[in-house]
């Protein structure tokens, strides 16, 4: 049999109470006490919705029925009902019931009409009831026996994992404020953030103002048991934990309160601090699992680059839009501060956050910060003080957070928030490690690139800047160093021109690799040009530059050269060669046909006394020379190598092109041939004689040291 209960209720705070002692009521007489607590948490959320969003006199429906209970709630406001997307934070007191409904009603729906809109809910079957129900009415409450401890202090266990920290919060702030037959109570908090002051957790009646946080914190403070005079006036119970207080019940209503009342309260305070903390713990124990594996994924990033512009684009990126509206992240180890990256929520305004970060009043602001900032580890900025367009009304202060790497600072983050949000000492904390890993990140990157450039600069300094140009010579040259181009190579080549006529050609690859080799290079390319400009026979040369490379002691490297004149003559080029245990020059005609010329000396560096032979030939138009180095037959693939057989069958190959082209096909050959990069320096040079005539030649320069 269905019975049915209609209630009006004015658009105030004690409706929402009235609504629930009205379902209590209901569920009491159609003996359905097993649908008490899902059936007060529903009619508590929409009656307080309806008062928040419509302020109209609300129409409250109950019809009960052996198959269960339905509840509707009418107003009279047209529009929509507020859905909220996603779902409301555990902190919102109000807005949720939406999402109650989808998780407790066995079925729910809304009804818009002219002169309004409604929700309903029903539920059933209904569970065993846990216990039994209490008259929760506002009349003297002197008469009314103790409600029962557990229902005062919890939900069944299956219902309360279906809500949230804050609805369970709430209904226990509801239930003792029903019980005692209080106007009104409130469950005031620490933030979760250390910095914060208390807040407000659970309201009994959403339409009284709470209590101000920092008057209940300093009531709370002065003993067991607090009274609160004003408007509203009441009692406040400290809650605290190991840690010490970190919250209060606020009550308000009676003039006061019984002893047994007072334990019941500290009781239900005592619940409600364990859901806290366990809620704040959780939150907490998410958050730095979140940060962790934020900044892991920094480090991992961080460490996959070695590019400053890159490192400390990722640094904004990583704060934005996790921590912040917008970041900003300039350099300070140049001459003056300049504005390296931006990142910021909204896209359209990046070239304005870029603008004003270069702007006159940007710069200053930067300059300032790079003065005050040393010693410190953060700054904050208000935002009366930022350039224009950083300090609008939507923008709240900045926190500055300094890049320092190995006791320098090489630049700030700049993390800007809205206004109204405050920055937590989680927050900070996490910042704190990202900016000291983007600074590590930024410093490697920065040092990478400074030996790159030094490493290019000075291997470009052992090699000649072009290669000469003259009627029946034709000439083409590759040099690739080993490794990712940030150290400087041991082999090189050189071609120059002779005072009498013709040029000086020289190839040689000196062990090892870095400032050592590179030193014996340069000394070793000037001490031939030198000497072969002066008129020395290329074994005198090298013979020469073997003394000095002994004279070097342990400074000295081993090396070997190949040392050659090549002059015109009217058959094509004569080519004077020596060896110094270079591997041997391969000669190819324009038919294809290659084969190994010269012979092999005595290495460099090692033995005062050494064999050098000197070998004549002659280039015939379209015949070209090609010098190399071991970088090339050695190259390996796997336990393959390159060897003496491909290198005759690359040439061969590359017959009858020109010289730079010859060079290029061996050069593409070799890296081609296997994976990755190369162990070992590569230097490849190209002599070819084309079909001209030959010009007279001078007298010959007369010799260092010799008779006049």
């Amino acid at each position: 049999m269905n019975e049915a209960t209609v209630l009006t209720l004015p658009p105030s705070g004690r409706s929402a109470a009235a609504a629930r002692r009205t379902v209590e009521q209901a569920l009491e007489n159609a003996n359905l006490g097993g649908l008490l607590d899902e059936a007060l948490l529903l009619v508590t959320e929409l009656v307080t919705n309806a008062i928040v969003h419509a302020g109209t006199d609300i129409e409250l429906r109950i019809i009960t029925s052996e198959r269960g209970l339905r509840v509707e709630v009418v107003d009279r406001s047209p529009g929509s009902l507020p859905v909220i997307r996603p779902a409301p934070a555990e902190t919102r007191e109000g807005g949720r019931g939406v999402f109650l409904l989808d998780a407790l009603a066995t079925e729910w729906g809304t009804r818009h009409f002219g002169e309004g809109k409604s929700v309903w809910f029903e539920l059933g079957p209904a569970r065993n009831a846990a216990s039994g129900l209490i008259r929760t009415s506002p009349a003297d409450t002197t008469d009314r026996p103790p409600p029962p401890l557990d229902w005062l202090v919890g939900l069944p266990a299956d219902l309360e994992q279906q809500i949230s920290s804050a609805q369970l919060i709430g209904e226990l702030v509801h239930r003792l404020v029903e019980a005692f037959g209080l106007d009104a109570g409130w469950l005031l908090a620490q933030g979760a953030q250390d910095d914060a002051g208390w807040e407000l957790v659970a309201a009994s009646d959403p339409a009284v103002e709470a209590p101000d946080g920092d008057r209940v914190r300093r009531i709370a403070q002065s003993g067991p048991l607090g009274v609160m005079p004003g408007d509203p006036g009441g009692f406040v119970l400290p809650l605290r934990a190991r840690t010490g207080l970190f919250g209060a019940l606020v009550l308000t209503g009676p003039e006061t309160l019984s002893t047994e009342q007072v334990a019941v309260a500290r009781l239900v305070g005592d619940r409600i601090s364990v859901v806290l903390r366990d809620d704040r713990a959780q939150a907490t124990q998410l958050r730095s699992r979140g940060s962790l594996a934020l900044l892991a994924e920094a480090s991992e990033m961080f460490a996959g680059t070695l590019d400053v512009q890159l490192a400390l684009t990722l640094a904004t990126q990583f704060v934005v839009p996790r921590f912040a509206a917008w970041s900003a992240v300039c350099t300070t180890y140049e001459d003056s501060p300049r504005v390296v990256a931006v990142a910021h929520t909204d896209e359209t305004r990046l070239a304005g956050l870029r603008v004003a970060m270069s702007s006159t009043e940007g710069q200053a602001l930067t300059d300032r910060l790079v003065r005050e900032l040393p010693g410190k580890r953060t700054l904050l900025v208000p935002s009366a003080e930022l350039p224009p367009d950083l300090g609008d009304d939507a923008s709240g202060d900045v926190l500055v957070l300094p890049l320092v790497a190995r006791g320098r600072l090489l630049g700030l983050i700049l993390v800007g928030r809205p206004t109204g949000s405050g920055y937590g000492a989680d927050d900070v904390s996490v910042l704190t490690d990202l900016a000291r890993r983007a600074a590590l990140a930024v410093d490697n990157a920065r040092l990478y690139e400074e030996r790159s450039s030094i490493a290019k600069a000075l291997q470009a300094s052992l090699l000649p800047p072009t290669l000469p140009t003259a009627p029946g010579l034709d000439l083409g040259g590759r040099y690739a160093a080993a490794g990712e181009g940030n150290e400087v190579g041991g082999d090189f080549y050189d071609v120059f021109s002779l005072p009498s006529g013709g040029w000086g050609v020289a190839i040689g690859d000196v062990c090892g690799k870095g400032p050592e080799a590179a030193a014996i290079t340069g000394m070793a390319r000037d001490v031939l040009r030198l000497l072969v400009r002066d008129g020395a026979a290329p074994p005198a040369a090298l013979q020469r530059l073997n003394e000095c490379i002994l004279e070097l002691g342990d400074r000295g490297r081993f090396c070997t050269a190949a040392l050659g004149v090549v002059v015109p003559v009217p058959a094509g080029l004569r080519v004077r060669l020596s060896s110094a245990g270079h591997p041997p020059p391969v000669l190819v005609d324009a038919a294809g046909d290659a084969r190994f010329v010269g012979s092999s000396g005595t290495l460099l560096g090692v033995v005062p006394d050494i064999e050098l032979s000197e070998d004549e030939l002659v280039l015939a138009p379209g015949e070209a020379l090609v010098f190399y180095t071991d970088g090339v037959t050695e190259r390996r693939s796997g336990a393959d190598m390159f060897g003496e057989a491909r290198l005759l069958e690359c040439v061969r190959a590359a017959a009858g092109r020109t010289a730079d082209l010859v060079a290029g096909h061996l050069e593409s050959d070799v890296r081609r041939f296997g994976a990755g990069p190369s162990r070992d320096d590569l230097a490849v040079l190209v002599i070819r004689c084309t079909a001209v005539a030959a010009p007279e030649p001078r007298a010959p320069k007369q010799p260092v040291g010799a008779p006049g």
